[in-house]
Parts: C-alpha cells; sequence; structure tokens
C-alpha cells in the first residue's frame, strides 16, 4: 500500500503556488477547485489515522476556500453551457458580464484570500508529517464514503430533486479520485469519472436554468432554458442508468471488491 500523504501535501502546496502565480485565471481556478476535491476525498480516506477535529479542521478549510473561488468558474460555465445550448448573442453578452464582474471581485482580494488559506493548509499539514494513512483508515473512508452515496442514489430515485443530484454528484466524485489515489484498474475509475461528468454538466444546466428563470421577460433565455432542461433529463436518465450498474454492491461488498487490486488487504 503506497504512502498518500506526501502526495497530497505536495498537491496543497502545487494549488497554492497555482492560484497565486497565475496569468490565465480561469484555468486555474477550474485546477484549484478539482484539486481540493481530490485533497477533501484524501481526507475521507484518513480520516480514521488522523482524527475526526483534524478532519473536521482541515475538511472545513479546503470547502471554505474552494467557496471563495467557485462564482468564477460557475460564471465561466454559464457561457459555456449557454452556448452548447446555442444561447443568442444576447445571452453570451450578458452572461460574458456577469463573468467579468466575478473576475473583478475575484482579483480585489479574494484571490489572495484564498491563496492565503491553501498555504496555510499545505503547511499545517507539511509540520503533520503525515504517513499513511493506515489501510483500517482507508477501508474506514472508502466505506463511509461508498455508503453515502449508495444513500444518496435512493434518494435520486425516490426524489429526483436538484438537490439530491447535487449530493449524490459529490459521493461520485469522492468515490472516483480514492480510486484514482489507490490505483484502482482504469476500467473501474473510467466508469466513476463518466458517471460524474454526466452528473457534473446535470448540475451545470441546472444552474443556468436558475438563471435563466430570473430573466422570464426574454425570449433569448427562455429558449436556452427549454433546451437546457431537455439535456438536463437526458443526463439524468444516463447517471441512473450508470449508477444501477455502479452501486450494486453493498459497502463492505464493493470495498472488498477493491482492496485485492488496490493492496487494501486487511492485515
Amino acid at each position: 500500500m503506497k504512502d498518500l500523504a506526501p502526495a497530497a501535501v505536495a498537491e496543497a502546496e502545487g494549488l497554492a503556488t497555482l492560484l497565486a502565480t497565475a496569468v490565465d485565471l480561469d484555468p486555474a481556478v477550474h485546477t484549484t477547485r478539482k484539486g481540493t476535491k481530490r485533497l477533501r476525498s484524501f481526507l475521507r480516506l484518513a480520516r480514521q489515522s488522523i482524527g475526526t477535529e483534524v478532519y473536521r479542521t482541515e475538511n472545513a478549510a479546503l470547502r471554505d476556500a474552494a467557496r471563495l473561488i467557485a462564482p468564477v468558474r460557475d460564471a465561466l460555465v454559464l457561457i459555456e453551457t449557454a452556448g452548447e445550448m446555442s444561447a443568442s448573442e444576447p445571452v453570451l453578452a450578458l452572461l460574458g458580464r456577469l463573468h467579468l464582474e466575478e473576475m473583478a471581485v475575484l482579483e480585489s482580494g479574494v484571490r489572495a484570500d484564498a491563496t492565503g488559506r491553501l498555504t496555510s493548509i499545505a503547511s499545517r499539514w507539511s509540520a503533520l508529517n503525515w504517513r499513511g494513512p493506515e489501510v483500517s483508515s482507508i477501508r474506514a473512508g472508502l466505506t463511509r464514503t461508498y455508503r453515502r452515496g449508495l444513500a444518496d442514489f435512493a434518494a435520486v430515485q425516490s426524489q429526483p430533486s436538484a438537490s439530491a443530484f447535487h449530493s449524490w454528484r459529490r459521493r461520485v466524485k469522492y468515490v472516483r479520485y480514492q480510486l484514482e489515489a489507490l490505483g484502482a484498474p482504469g476500467k473501474l475509475t473510467k466508469q466513476w469519472l463518466a458517471l460524474g461528468d454526466d452528473l457534473g454538466w446535470e448540475h451545470d444546466h441546472t444552474v443556468l436554468i436558475g438563471v435563466c428563470s430570473e430573466y422570464p421577460g426574454d425570449d433569448g433565455f427562455r429558449s436556452v432554458a427549454e433546451r437546457s432542461k431537455a439535456q438536463r433529463e437526458m443526463l439524468r436518465s444516463a447517471a441512473l442508468e450508470a449508477g444501477h450498474q455502479l452501486f450494486v454492491l453493498k459497502p463492505r461488498g464493493f470495498v472488498e471488491s477493491v482492496a485485492s487490486v488496490a493492496g487494501l488487504e486487511k492485515r
């Protein structure tokens, strides 16, 4: 079983440097947000080894840093998603202005704040000199993540609301990042990646539909919303079908299916 902690510390340090020095902020923000999700998935594997108090502190720190830079990423995704829905030039122009406004906010001090938080996280993690996590901690973390994803999948099936899909999406991404970190077979991780992508696009359309609802009298936004709703339904259907293929085991069975190929045998 490889030592995951040094890689996590290095990634935290790299994210702080990237956000501080990037000239093109949009891809830097995107990379940083993905990186914080990977690090939060690592914390879930390390929870038993590092203790609940440390886990909660560091998980909240990563969450709060990511939230600071989320608006500018969300604003760019709105433009990209609306463009895929053949939005009119006036609609894209308005969304472009919203993106510029969020970028200005980011540069006004939010970027420095987020960078400082990530730097502090990296410093704390480096000082802890982590090793591991232990196999028992990893198994417990993977079990917990999959179990919550299983519960969220059941919730989505019984009540397919936007909030239910949002919660399920987060669990799916955590499982995917954990499997990647553990060196699970590519065929398996690709299945979780595909499901996570579908749920991510579903979320993008949900956000776009919400923005369109703020302009009920605008034909351009109304047309985009109609096309976006149709696309969202297709994505939800595909995600549910994939969910039935991936969430077929009980949590313990899922972990055992991963254990032999990821070095998680009980000791």
